[in-house]
């Protein structure tokens, strides 16, 4: 087992809450004395305190360390006195200084994880072969030798690496990476059992743009075309389209921890002028009642082609990854994004379809929830711990990011993150009567 690394005992992985679910509520008071104790320990030096949140994967433009930002600019570079320090500093934010000293974020040693992590990307990028996708022309124009990767994890500790210069701030469009997300902001709207009458939740076993039902003629699951043009039926339907893909795009915004998710116009026009099977599945669903009750099948597939074409890079993505690794609560923020429940429906359907007719393989081979999309993306959740996001357009058979599954695999084998290496790891997790379980 590795030290440095969370590692979720009996299968309950634990995540951090929102800001109003601590246990007592904030009190300036106690922040205070929090905040004198703390920098007893931590001293005054703005350039160890500096040195201190960077080495464990924090930033002092984080949201969360206003205070201490504060303190230390004030500073210069100097001494940051006791005053400055505690005058203002909450007790959330004093918490969060106390467990990094203390070592207990969710990675511990983050130099350590990122050497480690990094040398998975390098291995990863020897699997240089794959095809650009051809059937969206402007995706096909994109460079096919970019490689990227980020980590968030649910302390909101970031990395991220490219394996040219200027890859790792490389924008590219979600595509089907979006349905994961887009799945969870329906059911916070209408609801798990009203969804899912009209779209069903099993593996398809074919293609992601096949003209196919099942035996409710549904749509197969919401991480296939089909599924994911209905669950765009029932995002806001009697808003405006624009309005509605602004909604979808405050969410991603809510889960990336305040950064704007961009909008790629090119690959919109270029999707929307090509897309005959999107329109052939719209209507063999509408033949076969599939829609709810009002839908506008138009606006639905305009709204699925919009939503394919919002742009993200790594760091955006690892932290919509992040905030479900958390249980929908943004790291960065400290807020909620999606309930508890609607995240264990996305992470389960990620786990079991995200990644098209490769995801039992994946599942086998990888056993962690993840979405791929035909732009290269892959979004990687490792529940309780962090999230990945990887991008390198050159795609394997099945459509998915040839360099990003083969990161995922070698992540699983440098950490016990697999769903099944608890039983691996520790025996006694395998017996129903332990203490442990």
């Amino acid at each position: 087992m590795t030290r440095h690394i969370r590692t979720p005992a009996s299968g309950a992985f634990a995540t951090r809450p929102a800001q109003f679910e601590h246990a007592n509520p904030p009190d300036q008071d106690r922040a205070r004395e929090a905040a004198k104790a703390l920098f007893a320990r931590l001293g005054g030096d703005a350039a160890k305190l500096r040195d201190l949140i960077e080495r464990a994967g924090l930033t002092l433009d984080d949201p969360r360390l206003g205070c201490l930002r504060a303190a230390v600019e004030g500073a210069g570079g100097g001494v940051v006195g006791e005053d400055a320090f505690c005058a203002t500093m909450s007790e959330a934010e004093a918490g969060l200084i106390g467990r990094l000293a203390d070592g207990d974020l969710a990675i511990a040693n983050f130099p350590v994880f990122k050497t480690r992590v990094a040398g998975l990307f390098d291995y990863a990028a020897g699997a240089d072969w794959g095809e650009m996708r051809s059937a969206i022309p402007a995706l096909a124009k994109r460079d096919p030798d970019a490689f990227a990767m980020g980590v968030c994890s649910i302390d909101g500790q970031r990395f991220r690496i490219g394996l040219r210069d200027g890859d790792e701030k490389t924008d590219f469009s979600l595509q089907s990476v979006m349905k994961a997300v887009n799945y969870g902001v329906a059911l916070e709207l209408v609801g798990t059992e009203l969804y899912h009458r009209h779209v069903g939740r099993e593996p398809s076993g074919q293609g992601y743009n096949e003209i196919t039902l099942d035996e409710r003629k549904r749509p197969h699951n919401p991480m296939l075309n089909a599924g994911a043009i209905i669950t765009c039926s029932m995002i806001h339907p009697t808003w405006q389209v624009e309005a509605r893909h602004d909604f979808v795009s405050r969410i991603w915004r809510a889960g990336a921890g305040g950064a704007e998710a961009g909008f790629a116009r090119d690959i919109y026009e270029s999707e929307a002028s090509g897309s005959d099977r999107n329109y052939a599945l719209s209507y063999f669903m509408r033949e076969h009642g599939c829609f709810p009750e009002g839908s506008d099948l138009h606006e639905a597939l305009d709204l699925y082609i919009r939503c394919c074409s919002i742009e993200s890079d790594v760091d955006r993505l690892s932290a919509m990854a992040a905030t479900l690794a958390n249980g929908g609560v943004c790291p960065l923020t400290e807020r909620h994004v999606f309930s508890r429940q609607t995240v264990r429906h996305v992470l389960s359907l990620m786990l079991t379809c995200g990644m098209y007719d490769f995801s039992g393989e994946f599942a086998f081979q990888v056993g962690l929830p993840a979405k791929s999309g035909v732009s290269g993306a892959l979004m990687i959740v490792v529940p309780g711990v962090a999230g990945f996001a990887v991008y390198s357009p050159r795609l394997g058979p099945k459509g998915n990011s040839v360099r990003g599954v083969e990161f995922s695999r070698r992540l699983v084998e440098a950490f016990p993150w697999h769903v099944y290496a608890p039983v691996m790891v520790d025996p006694d997790l395998a017996r129903p009567d332990s203490a442990k379980a």
